[in-house]
């Protein structure tokens, strides 16, 4: 199903009740960047040895397509969102990262299916594969989390990336008036008014003060605690509705490689999670943002 929409959201279905979430969450952000939903199913390639025929798999893809032919139908009804649907064969992740190249789309957005082994819970192969590779921002969630935006967190470190997330913050914030939460953990023994991590979150805040954005920092001193759990406990505590993270680090030879603290965060967080990928126009030296930053044309 083709369309002429500029701005499009990717959402990947496949019926199941995460995904249906994944598609009724998102309803504002589409309404942010006056976009298009499209929403794209993935019918799993064959190989030699699975007993799928050519005919089989065209039966399958008018199946899903009348399948999503009346998801369009009753959302379009119930909304002011304009849809479109795709049906791809092959594997998940390619077939997802190529439509979002072809309709070069705004955002992807993904129902975070992990696997439990005892405790932990781990990503799909599928997410950590779109992640690494996404041309765009994905935002990954699960369960009935909505994807909110009045209270977003936004951890910050000394590492590059500051000026990506902190220009897709006051986007954000321009259009939805949400409150920024900066949130960093430290190493004890540090002069905080002097350190660098201090001097960062100083200007970052006067970025967003000078674009008329409520912000508040939050400085948490290291412990045995890891990094990434004092900033989930305290999304949990504010009520955020967003976190934003730096999924990926920037360089030539790091591009496609999700850091530890992004995948923790992103792995598992119950609150819906925002990764950024970095600008490609970077200038060299620039570590924040303070004019007023405009990443999806917006106003």
């Amino acid at each position: 199903m083709n369309s002429t929409n500029s701005n499009k959201i990717l959402v990947c279905i496949d019926f199941q009740e995460q995904s249906m979430n994944a598609l009724h969450q998102c309803y504002d952000l589409a309404r942010f960047v006056k976009a298009e939903i499209l929403l794209l199913y993935v019918i799993e390639s064959p190989d030699l040895f699975s007993g799928f025929t050519l005919s089989n798999i065209e039966n399958a893809k008018r199946e899903v397509e009348e399948k999503l032919k009346k998801i369009v139908e009753k959302e379009c009804s119930a909304t002011d969102i304009l849809f479109s649907y795709a049906v791809e064969v092959g594997k998940v992740p390619e077939c997802i990262l190529r439509k979002a190249k072809e309709q070069k789309v705004n955002f992807i957005v993904m129902g975070k299916n992990g696997t439990n082994q005892g405790l932990r819970k781990f990503l799909g192969s599928n997410t950590i594969k779109v992640l690494s590779e996404s041309p765009c921002p994905v935002i990954t969630l699960k369960g009935r989390y909505s994807i909110g935006f009045k209270n977003i967190v936004l951890p910050l470190n000394l590492n590059k990336g500051t000026q990506e997330k902190v220009a897709h913050a006051i986007s954000f914030s321009k259009f939805f008036g949400s409150h920024i939460h900066i949130v960093s953990v430290h190493s004890g023994g540090i002069v905080l008014p002097t350190s660098r991590i201090f001097n960062r979150l100083k200007k970052v805040q006067r970025a967003f003060r000078i674009n008329g954005i409520a912000s508040t920092n939050k400085l948490f001193r290291r412990t045995k605690k890891n990094d990434h759990e004092h900033v989930l406990d305290y999304a949990k505590e504010i009520n955020a509705d967003l976190i934003m993270v730096m999924a990926r680090a920037e360089g030539r030879h790091w591009d496609h490689y999700i850091g530890s603290f992004a995948y923790r965060i992103i792995n598992e967080s119950e609150i819906p999670v925002l990764s950024i990928i970095p600008f490609t126009t970077q200038k060299h030296g620039e570590t924040f943002v303070e004019a007023m930053v405009d990443p999806f044309n917006l106003f």
